[in-house]
C-alpha cells in the first residue's frame, strides 16, 4: 500500500501532491464519463474556472454581419419561445449546455441589443431635435 493513500470503506483519501492522472477519464459519482476526461454527478464548487473557447463573437461589430432586426427577434420569440440561437429551456435540461459556448452566445446577443441601443439612441437625439424645431415653430405661430 502507498504510504501517501488511505484507503477507506467507500473512498480514496490522497494526500500530499494530489492526484494525477495521465490516461483514462475520471468519474466522480458516476462512471459513466459520457467520453469527457472529467464527469462529475452532483455539485462542483470552485475559486475559478477557466475556459477556453475559439469564436468570440466580436464578429457582431463586423460591417458585413447581419444584424436581426428588433422585428424578426419578436417574431422568433412569439413563435419558439426563446431568442434564436439560444438553446430553449428544454433543449438546455435534454442536453445541458457547454459553459463556454453559451458565454459566447450570451455575449453575442449582449452586443446586438447594444448595437440596438446604439442605434434607437441616435433616432431618439433626431426626434427630440425635430421636436423642438416643432416646438419652436409652434411658438413662434402663437406669438404672432
Amino acid at each position: 500500500m502507498n504510504p501517501g493513500i488511505n484507503y477507506g470503506k467507500s473512498y480514496v483519501d490522497i494526500q500530499g501532491n494530489g492526484l494525477r492522472v495521465t490516461t483514462g477519464d475520471i468519474g466522480i459519482g458516476t462512471t459513466d464519463t459520457k467520453g469527457y476526461k472529467l464527469a462529475v454527478n452532483g455539485k462542483v464548487r470552485a475559486h475559478e474556472i477557466k475556459v477556453e473557447t475559439a469564436n468570440w463573437p466580436d464578429y457582431v461589430f463586423a460591417k458585413d454581419y447581419r444584424l436581426p432586426t428588433l422585428q424578426e427577434t419578436e417574431k422568433h420569440i412569439k413563435e419558439k419561445g426563446h431568442l434564436q440561437g439560444i438553446p430553449s429551456a428544454e433543449e438546455a435540461k435534454t442536453n445541458g449546455i457547454d459553459l463556454g459556448e453559451m458565454n459566447a452566445k450570451l455575449l453575442q446577443k449582449i452586443e446586438e441589443l447594444t448595437l440596438h441601443l446604439i442605434e434607437k439612441d441616435k433616432e431618439i437625439v433626431v426626434e427630440r431635435s425635430r421636436v423642438d424645431r416643432l416646438e419652436q415653430l409652434l411658438n413662434k405661430l402663437f406669438n404672432k
